[in-house]
């Protein structure tokens, strides 16, 4: 059984870093969105959900950008560990 990851980046590393790109994506559709014609009332309303949906997008990336600096140190002491070493 081989032990190692291709490029000593792990599946889960794998994953947060698809979910970091996908919250990207999210965050540019979310700002894309924001009325730029509209104007009134709903306008208003619409942007400032918006707003509320794009602060909370930057609280998940940044606990996504946590995980991927945790688990990216995971990655550096098991490959260190399947190397003989004692981990950074």
């Amino acid at each position: 059984m081989n032990e190692s990851w291709p490029g000593e980046i792990s599946p889960a590393r794998t994953q947060v870093l698809a979910a970091i790109s996908t919250m990207a994506l999210a965050q540019a559709e979310l700002r894309a969105a924001f009325p730029v014609q509209w104007r009134g009332a709903g306008a208003e309303a619409y942007a400032t959900a918006l707003t509320a949906l794009l602060h909370h997008a930057q609280e998940v990336m940044a606990g996504l950008r946590q995980a991927d600096a945790v688990v990216a140190l995971a990655d550096r002491q098991r490959a260190a560990a399947l190397a003989g070493g004692a981990g950074p």
